[in-house]
């Protein structure tokens, strides 16, 4: 195993430890690692700009997505509406804020905060641990079986433009994945849910957490940056991380009221 692997396998187990009790307990150590996540995000988010309006906008994603994670889905339009406002206004204010950094950071801190909440919700509604395994083998497995698979087999290259790296056999190996994966524990371990919804999410979310992936390094390709951040070794920010879970639990979710639950 090369150095680069080494690193790259022990951070991540380093995060399933953090992460892991915490969200088989659920509750409150739940929820403090996902403020935990969001104040992360909404630095990496501020980083696209510099100095003082650096600072200020750490700030305002970060106090956006805190009061989200804590208040009723209710007000979920109303937040995210004052949020957009702000944004527009510090535009104006600042010379140095482009229309085009609110674009993103708007666009960014919306997709977490839809999938924060979608979490919460999951854990709100029963069995979250066991629907977030789902999620999580789905997208998860799909990331690692697209890695393995494109490092060994890898030829042709799928969109060089976005993501240099990926090639269409990883991405279809990875597809499989965490389709099989998801597909076996869903239908031992979610009774509560219809085969069918269990057999669509198993479907969609692979494709959905390559979606992920791709959407967030198109991001990078146009601020110029390699990695949102550098605080886990081998895996970059924290939206390097999480990129693709967030994606697959908003579909999840839809997945979830379209079948009425």
């Amino acid at each position: 195993m090369s150095k680069k692997m080494l690193i790259k396998t022990l951070t991540a187990f380093g995060m399933i430890a953090v992460f892991l009790p915490c969200a088989i307990y659920g509750g409150w150590p739940l929820k403090a690692v996902l403020a935990a996540i969001a104040v992360m995000t909404a630095h990496e988010t501020a980083s696209l700009t510099d100095g003082q309006t650096h600072l200020a906008m750490t700030a305002l994603n970060s106090v956006f997505l805190l009061i989200l994670l804590f208040t009723p889905k209710t007000y979920f339009i109303a937040i995210i509406s004052i949020f957009l406002l702000i944004l527009f206004g510090i535009e104006l204010a600042d010379e140095k804020v482009t229309t085009d950094f609110v674009a993103y950071t708007f666009l960014i801190m919306s997709m977490m905060a839809i999938g924060l909440t979608c979490l919460r919700d999951l854990y709100a509604a029963g069995n979250g641990f066991l629907k977030f395994l789902y999620v999580a083998l789905a997208c998860f497995g799909c990331d690692t079986g697209a890695y393995f698979i494109g490092v060994f087999f890898g030829k042709h290259k799928m969109i060089p433009r976005v993501s240099p790296n990926k090639t269409w056999e990883g991405s279809f190996g990875g597809y499989v994945t965490g389709l099989v994966l998801s597909l076996v524990f869903g239908l031992i371990t979610l009774k509560m849910l219809p085969s069918s919804l269990i057999f669509a999410g198993s479907f969609l979310m692979p494709l959905t957490a390559q979606l992920g992936d791709l959407s967030f390094s198109s991001i990078k390709r146009r601020f110029a940056i390699k990695d949102f951040g550098n605080l886990f070794p081998g895996h970059g920010g924290a939206l390097d991380r999480i990129d693709s879970i967030i994606f697959c639990l908003i579909t999840f979710s839809g997945l979830l009221i379209l079948w009425g639950f």
